[in-house]
C-alpha cells in the first residue's frame, strides 16, 4: 500500500518518507524516528488493517481437568452429549452397511449359503467379521468427538490428548503377568472347590486351531481398544460432562462433577452389551466398572486396554483351543466370577503403585490460557507503531546499549 498525504493538522511532514528522504528535516518531531531506526520506514498512512485472527473451532478442556471431563469444554451444552450418542449409534449403524455387505459378497464369491443370519457359516470366518464391525467403532467415536463435541481426537485417548504409548506397554507387560498367573490360579480354584469333568475341551487340531488364533491375535486389539474407546472413552466422557464446573454447587451437581456417575454408567452399559446371564453378567460387571475407574485414576485408557486385551486373549485363545469361539452367552459360575475380581484386584494395585512411581499425569496439564490476539489493544493511528512496542527490561535495554556503543 503506497503512503498517502497525512490528514490535516497531522504532525507528520509531507514529502517523501523513510528510505527516500533526502535528508533528516530538524521541522520533524523528534519521536519520528526510533533509535538505531534511521532511514527505516516505520509508518505508513493510514495505518494498515488490522488483522483478521482465525479462530479455531475445536476446543480442548481447561487444564487441571480430569479424564472424565474431558467433554466439557467451552463448548460444551445440556444437549450436546445426547445428540452425540445418537450422532455415534447412528453412524456406527451405517458404517456396518458396506462392511457387512462385502464381508456377505465374499462370502457368496467363497461358496457359502445366501443366508442372511450368517457370513460364511463358518466359526472362524464369521468370528472374524464380527472384530472387524466391532473395531468400526474407533473411528465412529472420533469422527464423533470431532465433528459434533468440536474438540480434539486425542482427548478419547488421555489428559495429555494422545495415546501414551511408553504407559501402554508398561501397562501391558503388567496385564501380561496378572493374567499368566491369575488364569492357572482360576483352574486351581475349580479343581479346589470339586468341579467336575473337564476344565478345558479336546483340542480342535492344528489346522482350526492356527486359523482361529491367528484371527484372535490379528484382530482382538483392535475390538477390545475399541470397546475401551467407544465406553471408557466416548460414554464416559459424555456423562461426566455434566455439572457446572468450579468449586462449590449444590448436592446434585456435585455428584455429576464426580467420577462416580460416569464410572457406573460405563461399567453397566458394557455389560448390557454382553449377552451373558448370572454369574457371567456379574462378571463382566465388575470387569466394566473396574476399567472405567482405572480410567479414571491414571487419565488416560491405557491402562484399561492393556488388560481388556490381554483377558481377551487368553479367554479366546481357550476358546480356539476347544473350537468354541461360535458359542454366545453362558451363565458363568462363582469361580469364574471370584478369578476375575482377584485379577482385576491384582491389576489394579499394580497399575495404581506404577503409576505413583511415575507421577503419571492424571489431569489436563497446562497453565492459564495466553490472551487472545484478538482482545489486544489496537495501535493509535496517531502514534508510530514502534511506539505500542512492549518495553524491554532493565537487562535487555543495558545488552542492547553494550551492542551498540561498545560500553
Amino acid at each position: 500500500m503506497g503512503n498517502v498525504s497525512p490528514p490535516p493538522g497531522s504532525s507528520w511532514a509531507s514529502g517523501a518518507e523513510g528510505p527516500d528522504r533526502p535528508e533528516f528535516e530538524p521541522s520533524s518531531p523528534a519521536w519520528a524516528w526510533p533509535p538505531g531506526a534511521e532511514g527505516k520506514p516505520v509508518w505508513a498512512w493510514p495505518p494498515p488493517p488490522a488483522a483478521r485472527v482465525r479462530r479455531s473451532r475445536v476446543v480442548s478442556a481447561p487444564p487441571g481437568t480430569p479424564y472424565h471431563r474431558l467433554a466439557r469444554t467451552a463448548r460444551f451444552r445440556w444437549w450436546v452429549p445426547p445428540l452425540a450418542v445418537v450422532a455415534a449409534v447412528a453412524l456406527y449403524l451405517l458404517v456396518q452397511i458396506p462392511l457387512v455387505l462385502a464381508a456377505k459378497l465374499v462370502a457368496v464369491v467363497a461358496g457359502a449359503p445366501l443366508d442372511v443370519t450368517v457370513f460364511f457359516g463358518s466359526e472362524v470366518p464369521d468370528l472374524a467379521v464380527e472384530l472387524v464391525l466391532l473395531a468400526a467403532m474407533i473411528p465412529v467415536v472420533m469422527f464423533i468427538a470431532r465433528f459434533v463435541q468440536w474438540r480434539p481426537v486425542g482427548t478419547l485417548s488421555s489428559v495429555e490428548g494422545r495415546l501414551r504409548v511408553r504407559w501402554l506397554l508398561t501397562c501391558s507387560l503388567v496385564a501380561l503377568l496378572v493374567v499368566g498367573v491369575m488364569v492357572p490360579a482360576r483352574f486351581g480354584l475349580y479343581l479346589a472347590t470339586g468341579v467336575s469333568g473337564p476344565l478345558v475341551g479336546e483340542w480342535v487340531g492344528p489346522r482350526l486351531f492356527l486359523g482361529a488364533l491367528l484371527v484372535v491375535v490379528l484382530l482382538v486389539p483392535f475390538q477390545a481398544a475399541a470397546e475401551e474407546y467407544a465406553l471408557r472413552g466416548f460414554v464416559m466422557q459424555a456423562v461426566g460432562s455434566y455439572g457446572a464446573p468450579g468449586p462449590g454447587g449444590g448436592p446434585l451437581t456435585r455428584l455429576l462433577r464426580s467420577p462416580l456417575p460416569a464410572i457406573l454408567v460405563s461399567g453397566g452399559v458394557f455389560a448390557l452389551l454382553h449377552t451373558y446371564s448370572a454369574w457371567a453378567l456379574a462378571e463382566v460387571l465388575c470387569f466394566g466398572v473396574a476399567m472405567a475407574w482405572l480410567a479414571w485414576y491414571t487419565g488416560g485408557l491405557e491402562a484399561p486396554i492393556a488388560l481388556h486385551v490381554l483377558h481377551n486373549l487368553a479367554a479366546m485363545g481357550i476358546s480356539a483351543y476347544e473350537g468354541t469361539l461360535g458359542a454366545s452367552g453362558g451363565s458363568g459360575s462363582w469361580q469364574s466370577l471370584a478369578g476375575t475380581v482377584a485379577q482385576l484386584v491384582v491389576y489394579c494395585l499394580v497399575v495404581v503403585w506404577l503409576a505413583r512411581r511415575a507421577g503419571l499425569r492424571r489431569v489436563v496439564p497446562g497453565s492459564a490460557p495466553a490472551p487472545d490476539p484478538a482482545c489486544s489493544p489496537a495501535p493509535d493511528p496517531g502514534s508510530p507503531g514502534w511506539a505500542l512496542r512492549p518495553a524491554a527490561s532493565e537487562t535487555e535495554e543495558r545488552r542492547d546499549h553494550r551492542h551498540r556503543y561498545g560500553g
